[in-house]
C-alpha cells in the first residue's frame, strides 16, 4: 500500500509541476523579439547610441545586478546605462555585443516573455584592431509588448566562464554582420 501511495504521489507531483513537453514559442514571436530588442541592442552597442539603448527598455525597467546585490529602476538606471555608452564613445573605444538565446517562455496572451542566455561583450580601442577584452555573461530578461513593440522590463545578468565554443554551440545566436 505504501509503495502505491508513493508512486501515485510522485506521478501527481510530476503532473502538477509541468512534466509535460515544453511549450513551443511561435517563430513569428521569436522573430519580433529579435527585431524589436536584440538587433537594436546590438546596434546601440555598435553605434554607442545611448538613446537607442534606452528606447528598447520600458520606462519602469527593473535592473538587478546580482554581483553587487543591487536593484535599480526607471530613469535612474536608463540614464546610467546611456551614460556608460556615452563614456565609452568619449574615450574613443568601441563595443560589440552578441547574444545566444537558451530559453524562451511566453504567457498565454503572448504579450509577456522571459528569456535566458549568454552574451559576449567585446571591447576595442581606437589604437588596436584586435579586441582588448572579450567576456561572457549569463542573462535573464523579462520582455513585454508596449504599443505592439517588445521591450525589456526586467534585466539581470552575471559574468560567467564559458568558452567561445560553448557560446557558438548555442542553437540561437544573434550577432551583427561585420
Amino acid at each position: 500500500m505504501k509503495k502505491s501511495i508513493i508512486i501515485f504521489f510522485c506521478l501527481g507531483i510530476g503532473l502538477c509541476f509541468g512534466q509535460t513537453a515544453p511549450k513551443q514559442v511561435p517563430s513569428e514571436i521569436m522573430e519580433a523579439i529579435k527585431n524589436d530588442v536584440w538587433v537594436p541592442f546590438m546596434e546601440a552597442y555598435d553605434q554607442l547610441d545611448s538613446q537607442k539603448i534606452k528606447s528598447i527598455h520600458t520606462q519602469d525597467i527593473v535592473r538587478v545586478t546580482i554581483s553587487q546585490n543591487n536593484i535599480e529602476s526607471g530613469s535612474n538606471y536608463l540614464e546610467g546605462f546611456g551614460g556608460f555608452l556615452d563614456a565609452v564613445k568619449a574615450q574613443g573605444n568601441h563595443l560589440s555585443i552578441a547574444f545566444a538565446i537558451l530559453t524562451t517562455a511566453l504567457n498565454s496572451m503572448e504579450d509577456v516573455a522571459y528569456q535566458t542566455g549568454y552574451y559576449r561583450l567585446t571591447r576595442y580601442d581606437t589604437k588596436n584592431a584586435e579586441p582588448q577584452y572579450v567576456g561572457y555573461g549569463f542573462f535573464n530578461v523579462g520582455l513585454r509588448k508596449e504599443n505592439g513593440t517588445w521591450k525589456i522590463w526586467l534585466d539581470s545578468d552575471s559574468r560567467t566562464d564559458i568558452s567561445d565554443d560553448e557560446f557558438e554551440s548555442s542553437k540561437i545566436i544573434y550577432e551583427l554582420e561585420k
